[in-house]
């Protein structure tokens, strides 16, 4: 994969030499080749990757009539058929690269080539002639973007990284802060500096000289259920996923497949062997700590399917291991599984440069058991409001409340309760009022903690159900969790990872199903589970499912215990925004019973982050 980082500027608010600090933050996302254009005080950088037409794929690119100029990080798979398009219309090319048929594309579509676009993908195109630059992002988010403007010029980069360099982006976003404690993720459009936006996902922008924001357009949401749309047969699916994994085989690099002993990630190695003229090569890593090691699994299926297959037993991961891993992170994420999904791409990255991932398999599919609990029944005692108002006017938490807590909320409230970390609920341990000093809870605004939900919830007109939860997740925990966690893990370690089970004709055939056409009878993943047990060994589909376990309150209590304290001891000298008191009664509770790292984990992921960085507030 690759970075870029562009400065569309009428007079020069960076110079030249900043700018290409600004582009080695991201050598590790292009370790391979690096570029920049230059016109007057327009500057396009770029950290190249190399995967595709390795010899003449350089950027940034110039079209052929030299007007546009793209930088781009992503793979289109379907570049040849797009190539042999535009070809038949007398477009003259001049390498075998993707890049070169995006900015053709647009050359001889306009901005409608972002329609046309198979694959995973972020770039910008400056219009040398109109002065204007073009953007879009993939239509779930797979490859990053951000933005912002300053003194009337745009810049762009793919992480926060290059922003680290530049004036004027060192305040953090409180509203940002209460997301990353509400979610472990923070939602797009914010990120943690102030000033500094994402584009969101399946979003296009235009932006020209004299304008103060972007115009930014959706060409792409989820689509809503369609009553009508049939399931597809059990060969129909079948044929969908090879197609899907032979178009993301391309490549002129070595290439692998993460392997855990899940049905997503099984699945797709079986269909990478036929797809395959050569043994497919494998890779899975085990936590001796873990309570799921799956490795056995899967070296069940790569014997089966006769892969060359390595199993990393991952190193310890001592205290200054993991503060050093926390502040390489352009933005805090607190997802525990980052850490395992780092080791793992580090350990492929010296095998392959691509590997195969089943991410978003859960969400597509229906594969959550988290999809199921609004069916489940729940009479709600009568005296919430009395509870709730009694927590409010003490100054203490008490210990497991929260469960009596919980029973009482109307159901309209059920489900920002259980998707949401903290929240403005007084009750141990998940009461953001208390983690936040009083002073910082109106510009955090601490009373609308789960309004990113709401908004994208209100977008499909639906009552919350199974459908509404899976269409939000792909947009929320997905996006912004899952496929942030995997690209800034594999691009950390130069590894460009895909993701199948997220390629077009999978979400165009499977995401206007009915959620009932996809969990049938309580059966999670049921398209996938007769494919399943036609191809896959019965212990990975006959099991409880595992995620990527990370024994996270064991080792707050324990080994990382000192890495806990050495931040909590410098965020109460340096960052006023927490109450340390709470966090210190988190830390001990977790020491005593292990029951709430998990909230622990994410105001301390922060404070590492900001540690590093000497961001005091």
């Amino acid at each position: 994969m690759c970075g870029f980082v562009a400065f569309i500027q009428n007079t020069p608010i960076v110079d030249l030499d900043t700018a290409r600090r600004a582009i080695t933050t991201l050598t590790h996302r292009g370790p391979d080749a690096g570029g920049e254009w230059r016109e007057e005080d327009v500057f396009l950088l770029h950290r190249r990757l190399s995967i595709i037409d390795l010899a003449t794929g350089d950027q940034p690119m110039q079209s052929g009539n030299q007007r546009y100029v793209i930088v781009f990080n992503g793979e289109i798979y379907n570049y040849i058929e797009l190539r042999d398009q535009l070809a038949r219309e007398g477009v003259k090319f001049k390498t075998r690269s993707d890049t070169e048929v995006i900015v053709e594309g647009y050359r001889y579509w306009g901005e409608q080539v972002v329609n046309r676009l198979n694959g995973i993908f972020a770039f910008l195109i400056w219009d040398r002639h109109e002065r204007r630059v073009f953007a879009a992002r993939d239509r779930l988010g797979i490859k990053p973007f951000c933005w912002a403007t300053q003194g009337g010029s745009l810049i762009v980069s793919s992480t926060l990284e290059p922003f680290e360099v530049l004036k004027g982006f060192k305040e953090i976003d409180l509203e940002a802060v209460r997301d990353l404690m509400t979610f472990d993720y923070i939602p797009s459009p914010r990120t943690i500096l102030e000033g500094v936006n994402k584009l969101e996902p399946g979003c296009q922008f235009s932006w020209e000289f004299g304008v103060t924001q972007p115009a930014i357009t959706r060409y792409w949401s989820p689509p809503v259920e369609n009553p009508e749309s049939v399931s597809p047969s059990p060969e129909e699916l079948e044929d969908l996923l090879d197609q899907a994994v032979a178009r993301q085989m391309i490549s002129d690099v070595p290439i692998g497949a993460f392997l855990s002993g899940g049905i997503d990630s099984s699945l797709l190695v079986a269909l990478m062997v036929r797809n395959s003229s050569k043994p497919v090569r494998t890779f899975s890593c085990a936590f001796a700590e873990s309570r799921a090691n799956e490795a056995p699994i899967a070296e069940q299926v790569a014997r089966q399917f006769g892969t060359d297959h390595l199993v990393f037993q991952a190193e310890d991961i001592g205290p200054k291991t993991l503060l050093e891993f926390l502040s390489q992170l352009d933005e805090p994420l607190a997802d525990p599984a980052i850490i395992p999904t780092y080791a793992l791409s580090s350990m492929t990255g010296l095998h392959v440069r691509v590997a195969l991932s089943g991410d978003g398999g859960d969400e597509v599919f229906g594969g959550y058991p988290k999809y199921l609990q609004n069916k489940q029944s729940r009479t709600a005692l009568p005296f919430g409001r009395q509870l709730d108002a009694f927590l409010r006017s003490v100054n203490w938490r008490p210990q497991r409340i929260s469960s009596l807590y919980w029973r009482t909320l109307p159901p309209q409230d059920i489900t920002p309760w259980a998707w949401s970390r903290f929240g403005d609920y007084p009750v141990f341990p998940k009461d953001i009022r208390e983690l936040l000093n009083p002073v910082y809870h109106e510009r955090a605004k601490v009373d609308q903690f789960f309004l990113p939900w709401e908004t994208r919830g209100k977008r499909f007109n639906l009552p919350v159900n199974t459908a509404l939860l899976m269409r939000v997740d792909l947009e929320t925990y997905l996006s912004e969790n899952c496929l942030v966690k995997t690209d800034r893990a594999s691009m950390l370690a130069s590894l460009e990872v895909r993701v199948p089970y997220l390629d077009e004709i999978i979400l165009d055939r499977i995401l206007p199903l009915a959620a009932h056409k996809k969990i049938i009878n309580g059966e999670l993943k049921a398209l996938l589970m007769p494919l399943a047990r036609k191809i896959l060994p019965q212990a990975v589909w006959n099991r409880p499912k595992h995620g990527f376990d990370v024994p996270i309150t064991v080792w707050l209590a324990g080994k990382w215990k000192p890495a806990i304290e050495t931040v909590l001891d410098w965020g109460e000298a340096n960052v006023s925004m927490f109450n340390y008191p709470y966090l210190r009664r988190l830390h001990q509770v977790n020491i005593e019973n292990g029951k709430v790292g998990r909230f622990l984990w994410n105001p301390f992921v922060l404070l590492a982050w900001m540690m590093n960085r000497s961001i005091k507030i």
